[in-house]
């Protein structure tokens, strides 16, 4: 008990220290891009502070499972450092002794974890969606006919022949080309566009009369699609479908009323909420194996290459959400691909390095001066 103290209360003063560490560094760059769009005009200074607080939010689960990580590397490798570990070993403390302490500082923060996401995620997906309308909207307020204007760092340009000063404002012959993730080109045109609102009061523009025409990278050829009127979403500007706008998008949907759904992106949605919790186990059992170091030999490696496989983890969690989406994986076999797979090597490796650490301690004690 007294270990198990000791290495959890240091654990939790190091989290703290860390948490507070990212929390800073999160609301300095959220808070300069808050700054930078009220100068632009998009928001007004009073909604920076709000903007602040929800992204916090947004990122929190990920700033937990870097936190407990990092905390973890951090605290048992001092130990390994100063030869304290083999001094517990010595005391009766098993190999797998120090699990315990991980444990008490893990599982609650993976709890908490499952409930953020099942209840204040949504919510947090609601105000973000109603702060990129509210910054759309400006934006849209902000054209004047025959001038152009880019947008998202340069990737999206507007162009509209003429605005009219209607309640809700209108315009006509409108030119939108875009750059998309993949750097895929898309171009839309439409003779006259309106602001128009969901059922839930998302801000959405109807194009009516038009034509998109969208380049394919993968073989080069250009695709085109002809609409007498089409929904775009006004944060993005990707178009929306009759469902789109009828349900409340899944990433601003409780988690009991995803699972009374059964779409692609809903499941989606269910393994990206469960891999915000899911994830900080195997990534503590991966802290524990990268703890280990020698004596007076220094612990930045450790914490580095937590850092990089966390890195990892979460790129792995996302092609498993993409392919969720496009109906590639159930969300089962996502799970037990992405998921399973990085609990079991993080189990071998934790045995496997259990095993060389247990024979370095016996080395250092057959040599220790009796």
């Amino acid at each position: 008990m007294i270990f198990e103290r000791s290495v959890l209360r240091e654990k939790m003063a190091v989290a703290g220290g860390i948490l507070l560490t990212l929390l800073t560094v999160t609301s300095v760059l959220v808070l300069v891009k808050g700054l930078r769009e009220a100068a632009l005009g998009s928001i007004g200074l009073d909604t920076v502070a709000q903007l602040l607080a929800i992204s916090i939010l947004n990122y929190f689960p990920l700033l937990v499972v870097a936190t407990a990580t990092v905390a973890i590397v951090v605290t048992l490798s001092r130990l390994y450092q100063e030869s304290e570990m083999v001094v517990w070993q010595t005391s009766g403390v098993g190999s797998f002794g120090l699990l315990k302490p991980v444990a008490m500082l893990v599982v609650p923060m993976f709890l908490f974890l499952l409930v953020m996401n099942s209840i204040l995620t949504p919510w947090t997906a609601q105000k973000l969606s109603a702060y990129r309308n509210q910054s759309g909207i400006a934006e849209l307020s902000l054209l004047k006919s025959g001038d152009f204007r880019s947008s998202d760092g340069g990737k999206r340009v507007f162009f509209i022949e003429e605005v009219a000063k209607t309640s809700p404002p209108s315009f006509k012959n409108i030119f939108v080309a875009q750059q998309g993730a993949n750097n895929e080109t898309t171009l839309v045109l439409a003779q006259n566009a309106t602001l128009a609102n969901s059922r839930d009061n998302r801000a959405f523009l109807v194009l009516n009369h038009g034509v998109q025409y969208q380049d394919n990278v993968k073989d080069g050829t250009l695709q085109s699609m002809r609409y007498g009127q089409s929904a775009f979403s006004i944060d993005e500007f990707t178009q929306l479908k009759t469902t789109d706008l009828n349900n409340t998008p899944p990433a601003q949907t409780t988690t009991a009323v995803l699972l009374t759904r059964d779409t692609a992106q809903d499941r989606a949605e269910l393994y990206r909420r469960f891999s915000d919790a899911f994830m900080i186990l195997p990534m503590a059992l991966l802290a524990v194996m990268l703890a280990y170091v020698r004596p007076r030999s220094s612990r930045t490696w450790g914490v580095l290459l937590a850092i990089v496989l966390l890195v990892i983890y979460i790129n792995l969690i996302k092609v498993g959400e993409s392919k969720i989406g496009k109906e590639r994986w159930s969300l089962m076999y996502a799970m037990l691909l992405i998921h399973g797979s990085v609990l079991c090597c993080a189990v071998l490796a934790l045995w496997y390095r259990t095993q060389a650490w247990r024979m370095s301690a016996f080395n250092w004690l057959r040599r220790s001066p009796s």
